[in-house]
């Protein structure tokens, strides 16, 4: 059996296998076969087609571990399951989950004015403008993805995103990018900073229908909660600098991650770090016309310090009224690398134990965290990166 999936001019483009002999359960939603799974028929209100070829040739193969215990929930809310995609290991991902998608469905076929007569992937054309939508949701602060504060430059923002898929139909992508910012932006954010360039994200590898394939990382942060202390430090290190890099790095954008956490960064073989789940990231475009930067613009925001046992707490609308930030060294220094760090993940902080002969150490993770003076945070991020490079080259640590 097959399902035909067809593009924008409804011709066939693949025919997928159904894989009837399996029952497949993603997070909590039973699928009977992996088209139920991958919902390929709604096209192009999905996440793209691009891997639908390997499927269909058998490339991608997954793993079930006895059914149900192959389907692990590690980031959170995020449906997510391992497999292979050739001799590559990779982590499926849903995006969302089967409220969140049939939720979607209903938006599509109400904006459409069908009722059970609604078929998605012919009612996402009566959507209307789609880019005019996107620009709406990622300048609402409601979205995983908020651009600010300004969204005039979206376009320069997802260059990427349209080199990448320049021979898909304008109009595909559109629906495709549409669904992503609707659901979960992090196939998008994947494309805009590639791990090829450098960046310390998951390779993003293709979608078919609505589930899209990454590499797989490696092994959560918080399974090294007691790795030899300098091993923790070169990942304390390797935070740092990806810090700096969402924030300074871009030529156009600073990106600013709200949910920062342990389970959400992995290590690779080669202990290499890796953001594995960007489906909550402020955008502020630092090229925003003049008229519309806000008064405080050339004046670097300070993330305050609120008094709650491990919760991440910011203000978006403050980060968005200034060109630069500090947020990404509040949420490394605050809820990862010191005492104040989530007690129920990361016990002590990841620096937790450190040698008193780098007591130095100590003192800078804590200005970083709780600094003292308005730019002290900057200042104690950069010290405490030189001196962590310092002590891991001492000790013929690559850095």
């Amino acid at each position: 059996m097959s399902i035909d999936v067809f593009d924008e001019h409804h011709h066939y483009f693949e025919s997928l296998p159904t894989f009837i002999s399996s029952r497949w359960y993603f997070g909590a939603e039973l699928c009977e076969n992996f088209t139920d799974l991958i919902e390929v028929e709604k096209c192009p209100a999905c996440y793209g087609v691009s891997l639908c070829p390997a499927i269909t040739r058998g490339l991608l193969t997954v793993d079930t571990f006895g059914s149900v215990a192959g389907f692990v929930n590690i980031l959170g809310s995020k449906n997510v399951l391992f497999g292979m995609l050739g001799n590559q290991k990779v982590v499926l991902k849903k995006l969302g989950h089967a409220k969140e998608l049939v939720n979607l469905d209903s938006i599509i076929c109400e904006e459409a004015n069908l009722g059970s007569s609604c078929h998605v992937n012919e009612a996402i054309w009566q959507q209307g403008d789609l880019i005019h939508s996107i620009r709406q949701h990622v300048a609402n602060q409601g979205g995983g993805l908020l651009l600010c504060p300004t969204v005039v430059n979206m376009d320069h923002l997802l260059s990427n995103v349209f080199y990448k898929n320049k021979d898909i139909g304008v109009k595909v992508l559109h629906a495709n990018i549409w669904t992503s910012i609707m659901i979960n932006p992090e196939p998008l954010l994947l494309q805009v900073l590639p791990e090829q360039d450098g960046w310390p994200v998951a390779k993003y590898l293709g979608a078919c229908g609505r589930v899209v394939v990454e590499e797989y990382a490696g092994e959560m942060l918080t399974s090294y909660h007691n790795a030899p202390w300098l091993q923790r430090a070169n990942f304390a290190y390797q935070l740092l600098i990806a810090a700096h890099n969402f924030t300074d790095s871009h030529p156009l954008f600073g990106f600013y991650l709200t949910d920062i956490s342990a389970d959400n960064i992995a290590l690779d073989s080669h202990g290499r770090l890796r953001f594995v789940d960007l489906e909550n990231v402020i955008i502020v475009d630092r090229n925003a016309p003049v008229e519309d930067r806000p008064l405080s613009w050339n004046v670097p925001h300070v993330s305050e310090t609120y008094d709650c046992d491990g919760c991440f707490a910011f203000s978006a609308q403050a980060i968005c009224s200034h060109s630069r930030s500090d947020h990404n060294f509040y949420a490394v220094c605050q809820h990862l690398l010191g005492p104040l760090a989530a007690p129920d993940m990361i016990p002590g902080g990841l620096l937790h134990d450190t040698p008193p002969a780098h007591a130095h150490i100590v003192e800078l993770v804590r200005e970083c965290s709780e600094p003292r003076d308005p730019s002290g945070r900057f200042r104690a991020a950069h010290k405490l990166t030189i001196l962590l490079a310092e002590v891991l080259q001492k000790h013929s640590y690559s850095v």
